[in-house]
């Protein structure tokens, strides 16, 4: 099943792989680093809605 994480850009805050972690569970991962705030959709509908097409069409 293929998988898109919208990521929020933490820098180096995170203590651990994210990516890591998401490819470990879905083999066919679309991950993307984005600049938004916690609000994602509200603060960033084009970038959600072309993701949420992108993985439509995989």
């Amino acid at each position: 099943m293929p998988v898109t994480v919208l990521q929020q850009d933490w820098g180096d805050v995170l203590p651990y792989d994210a990516v890591g972690l998401w490819r470990a569970w879905a083999a066919d991962l679309e991950h993307r680093t984005i600049t938004t705030g916690h609000f994602v959709a509200e603060e960033s509908p084009g970038t959600v809605t072309t993701a949420l097409r992108a993985l439509l069409a995989r």
